[in-house]
């Protein structure tokens, strides 16, 4: 993470660098170290700015002292972040990892409407969620190749890069 992302994330959290500091569960001196050498972040925290940035993109409740409208169980809304959290965090780290193998090695067709991405025989279906973002549903092959989670896992990791692609070209 560059300084400009680092600074970036703090304004756009609205976070001072103590409050990030608490948040981070790290010392006042580590945040303050982390300021002049974003560089030295460690992948965890950054992980959890980049998630928090997500969550904060699409309006939910991602501080600990925040609360969604409408809801009153303190057990639920703990767990509904924490599944939030999960959900984007665990996107960013497969974003990042089809980026990095240089994108989508096929061309996806994602229709938006249909909830649907598909690439020849395999097809993979997604819900559409309020806060703009999607939720995987269903993957299936109709090829004479069965079905195999495990060997077609790269090729579902680039339908969610198309997925998520679609979905911010949309929003723009």
């Amino acid at each position: 993470m560059t300084e400009t992302e680092f600074q970036h994330c703090l304004q756009s959290l609205d976070l001072t660098v103590p409050e990030a500091a608490l948040l981070l569960s790290v010392s006042a001196r580590t945040m303050r170290r982390w300021a002049e050498q974003p560089a030295d972040i460690s992948g965890p925290a950054v992980q959890a700015l980049l998630a928090w940035m997500r969550l904060e993109s699409k309006n939910l409740a991602w501080r600990p002292d925040a609360v969604a409208i409408g809801e009153s169980n303190s057990e639920e809304i703990a767990e509904q972040i924490a599944v939030h959290r999960r959900h984007a965090i665990e996107l960013d780290d497969l974003l990042e990892k089809v980026a990095a193998r240089g994108g989508p090695v096929a061309p996806w067709v994602v229709d938006l409407e249909k909830n649907r991405a598909n690439l020849e025989s395999i097809s993979v279906g997604f819900y559409r969620l309020k806060n703009g973002g999607f939720s995987p549903a269903v993957y299936r092959r109709s090829d004479e190749a069965c079905s195999d989670i495990e060997r077609d896992w790269p090729l579902i990791e680039d339908a969610f890069a198309c997925i998520a692609k679609a979905i911010a070209n949309e929003e723009q």
